[in-house]
């Protein structure tokens, strides 16, 4: 059995580079808190970094251990995940309270098992109905309610931009090192062939804050971030 409030404690190490990577800070479920999805790490150098759980090579008494650094990923965006929900408070759905969360036992493949509060009391994970930014609520005993027909209307579609992008940026100051050879139709390209490239340089936004870090593998969320700050065609330069 795994305990999350075990998890917080520990440090996470790269096997293969001989790596302290960071420690843990924060865990995140999917919609449902059926399974631990990812952790986030804050490292040495103040960054912060997500580990995947499947990524996980071992979890010890001291440390949590992966194969390598690719294991684990800049984090640029906010995760669309739900946080643990450890310190929330928990109802039932006709409102009855059953107090605060102070812990989540998983079992060895990540799956929620149950949840325990203050009281000393425990819900099994069956019993779950929803979970948000600061309560959880459970099923009743005595009701039997399907909770997924309250849900709210949708709102009107987003308009979806077509494949080809093209950027209309500031020039990028040179070094005095090699430049680049740029892509001919470079703002015709569709911009998902950069997903798994390797970056060779920081980028940073027009605020100066760091959306990619050099020699970081480019992922599907990088790329949307990077597009959304207006340094495409920068990133398709400087990366490999």
């Amino acid at each position: 059995m795994i305990y999350c409030n075990d998890l917080l404690t520990l440090s996470v190490l790269s096997l293969y580079e001989g790596e302290l990577l960071g420690k843990v800070e924060k865990l995140y479920f999917d919609k449902k808190i059926k399974k631990l999805i990812c952790i986030e790490l804050i490292g040495s150098n103040g960054e912060r970094y997500l580990l995947s759980s499947k990524n996980i090579y071992n979890i010890g008494k001291n440390a949590i251990t992966v194969k390598n650094n690719e294991a684990v990923t800049l984090k640029v965006e906010d995760v669309d995940l739900c946080p643990s929900p450890i310190g929330s408070k928990a109802y039932t759905i006709c409102g009855e309270y059953l107090g605060i969360i102070t812990e989540l036992s998983l079992n060895e493949k990540y799956l929620t098992q149950k949840f325990s509060f203050d009281n000393n009391s425990t819900v099994e994970i069956d019993k779950l109905a929803s979970s948000g930014r600061n309560t959880t609520i459970f099923y009743d005993n005595q009701k039997k309610i399907d909770i997924s027909k309250f849900i709210p209307e949708k709102s009107p579609k987003s308009f979806k931009t077509e494949n080809i992008i093209e950027a209309q940026i500031l020039p990028v100051e040179e070094s005095n090192e090699t430049k680049p050879t740029e892509p001919k139709n470079l703002s015709l390209q569709k911009p998902d062939f950069l997903v798994g490239r390797i970056c060779i340089k920081d980028i940073f936004n027009f605020n100066n804050e760091l959306l990619i870090k050099e020699h970081t593998k480019i992922t599907k969320k990088n790329l949307k971030e990077i597009t959304k700050y207006g340094k495409l065609r920068e990133l398709m330069l400087y990366s490999k």
